[in-house]
């Protein structure tokens, strides 16, 4: 009785009509067969498909390039999935930094070596490690979605270390310094903006997206249900970033007053909170540029807009605000986050800790 061949290793016959054919089991169980009028041809197209098995990668189409695959994804797995300026930003990096070098290799072929090389020549660019782990995790969602199509059994970026961004302490205001700035801009439009994003620690996006029909003032609470996003120029009202940064967020009184002088101001409770002028969304460059100026005239140093939302959470924690809250009021994904992002500003209580042990068993 001929033994059975086992999985992945395959056999070359002759059929009748003349051609040579290949056949080989795949591990999930499937068959593939190659013909062709000659032997090499079958022979090298067996070998390749037991290396690859070897390899646990194995695809449908022998033919699809990388880059093209890359396409597929984002049309068909990210564009309804993901907000407009992640999008872009897939796009952006896709085309300028991952299908020039990687684009031309097939699916099948693409290996933890072409990827490891990847990263190294784009830090060696110039560009920051952050955005190459940016560009690993692009391609590492986009490699699992391939194997879940059946397309690869094995993800190449298992097999690679991509660059880890040095951890530096967020950028943010002492509560000095935050009560001279808020001073120096008390009577610029600008001036309740900052003042939401150092109380709140509300995006720039969110705070510039904000609807009054998402602001109650009686309960003094508000809530993220909006942002404003700026995609190369053109500002478009988006859903917040995740599920968690659509939050409820409690207004303090000093805040709530704030905004009930705005609305009167304004002498409207519908639409955007903040707009120009002419009613239009405000500028996020403008906003930015602004803020850099009023820093730079108290001779503070330049800081990101965003560092007022780390000063609104750093100051809380320095309070001994529990850090569930900060948070629940950030709208992180989760309270690792908070704790990784701000233990350098968390009160040390490892003595009080100790002194409650000596009082239960001392």
């Amino acid at each position: 009785m001929a033994k059975r061949r086992a999985k992945g290793e395959g056999s070359i016959f002759r059929e009748k009509s003349g051609y040579w054919c290949a056949k080989i089991e795949l591990l999930d169980g499937k068959q593939r067969r190659k013909r062709s009028k000659s032997q090499r041809v079958v022979r090298e197209w067996l070998q390749e498909q037991r290396q690859a098995i070897q390899m646990n990668l194995v695809i449908k189409d022998d033919n699809i390039l990388f880059g093209d695959y890359l396409d597929y994804f984002i049309e068909h797995f990210v564009a309804d999935s993901l907000a407009p300026s992640t999008i872009h930003s897939y796009r952006y990096l896709i085309r300028d930094h991952i299908k020039p070098d990687l684009g031309y290799i097939k699916l099948t072929k693409l290996q933890p070596n072409d990827l490891q090389n990847l990263y190294k020549l784009k830090i060696e660019s110039g560009l920051s490690r952050r955005t190459v782990q940016y560009i690993h995790a692009i391609i590492r969602s986009s490699l699992n979605q391939a194997i879940k199509l059946e397309l690869l059994y094995r993800n190449p970026t298992d097999a690679v270390s991509p660059p880890r961004p040095k951890r530096k302490p967020p950028q943010t205001l002492s509560a000095e310094q935050s009560k001279v700035f808020l001073k120096s801009v008390e009577d610029h439009p600008y001036y309740l903006i900052y003042f939401l994003a150092i109380t709140t620690g509300m995006r720039k996006g969110e705070i510039l997206g904000l609807h009054w029909e998402d602001v109650d003032l009686e309960r003094g609470k508000l809530w993220i249900q909006h942002t404003l996003i700026d995609i190369q120029g053109k500002m478009h009202i988006g859903q917040p970033k995740s599920d968690t940064a659509k939050r409820t967020i409690t207004l303090s009184s000093s805040v709530r007053e704030a905004l009930e002088e705005h609305q009167l101001r304004m002498d409207r409770s519908d639409g955007l909170v903040f707009t120009s002028n002419t009613g239009a969304f405000l500028s996020q460059r403008n906003l930015t540029r602004h803020f850099h100026t009023s820093l730079s005239n108290l001779g503070m140093d330049k800081l990101p807009f965003h560092s007022l939302r780390h000063t609104a959470a750093t100051l809380l924690l320095q309070a001994n605000v529990h850090p569930r809250l900060v948070q629940e009021m950030l709208g992180h994904s989760s309270i690792v986050l908070t704790l990784d992002t701000y233990s350098h500003v968390i009160p040390d209580h490892h003595e009080e800790a100790a002194e409650e042990m000596d009082m239960l068993f001392g």
